[in-house]
């Protein structure tokens, strides 16, 4: 369960173990745990996020809304766990942002740093590089400390930029000009593992056709 007692902070508590989710705004947001390396989500154009004004929770989703303020844009925030074991956790983060500004080009990165970074093919599990068309369906990135994998949905992929370096992963959503009033989604998965054993490419995959075949969020 979520379990919050600061706007912007909450610690998810489950199978025995505890993931923290850091989303008060500024500089990133970051989720993990404290003694490991946090998945961040970073802003590019403003240099900071909107602070985060109003948070709550349904179910197994913690929602966490920024206004536009001084920003280029407003942010909202929604965090479900899909599932979690004792040493891992996987996370669906839909990012929705709507700007007032006739000219405006919203842009957010998921970042990383690890020793070793790596793509999946969908056809057969090997390594495929960045998509012509986009990002890779799923991005791998170790580190000391964790495993962790990014699964991007069909809908997303297309749309979000590779910007990886072999040991640190960056995947840049959005970046594309948004219109005054409309509002824009994202919906990656985020695995963090810590455990002994990484999980193989089919169980990758499996995730992945998971996160495809679930339903779209609401367009508002």
């Amino acid at each position: 369960m979520w379990i919050t007692n600061q706007l912007g902070v909450a610690t998810w508590t489950d199978a025995g173990t505890k993931w923290e989710i850091d989303a008060r705004g500024g500089q990133a947001i970051c989720v993990g745990q404290a003694d490991t390396t946090a998945v961040q989500l970073k802003p590019v154009d403003d240099g900071t996020l909107p602070a985060a004004d109003e948070q709550f929770v349904r179910g197994r989703s913690w929602n966490v809304n920024y206004p536009q303020a001084e920003h280029r844009h407003a942010l909202r925030m929604a965090f479900e766990v899909i599932a979690t074991t004792s040493e891992s956790l996987l996370l669906e983060s839909t990012i929705s942002i709507q700007t007032d500004l006739l000219d405006s080009h919203p842009k957010i990165d998921i970042e990383l740093d690890g020793k070793s970074v790596q793509t999946l093919n969908l056809n057969d599990g090997k390594d495929q590089g960045t998509n012509q068309t986009g990002s890779a369906a799923v991005t791998i990135v170790r580190s000391d400390t964790v495993f962790a994998a990014i699964f991007l949905g069909p809908h997303d992929s297309p749309f979000t930029t590779d910007l990886s370096t072999p040991e640190s992963l960056k995947l840049r959503l959005f970046g594309e000009f948004l219109e005054k009033g409309v509002i824009r989604k994202a919906r990656p998965w985020i695995l963090i593992s810590r455990a002994t054993n990484e999980p193989i490419e089919s169980e990758l995959l499996d995730i992945w056709q998971q996160l495809a075949n679930r339903p779209l969020p609401l367009a508002s």
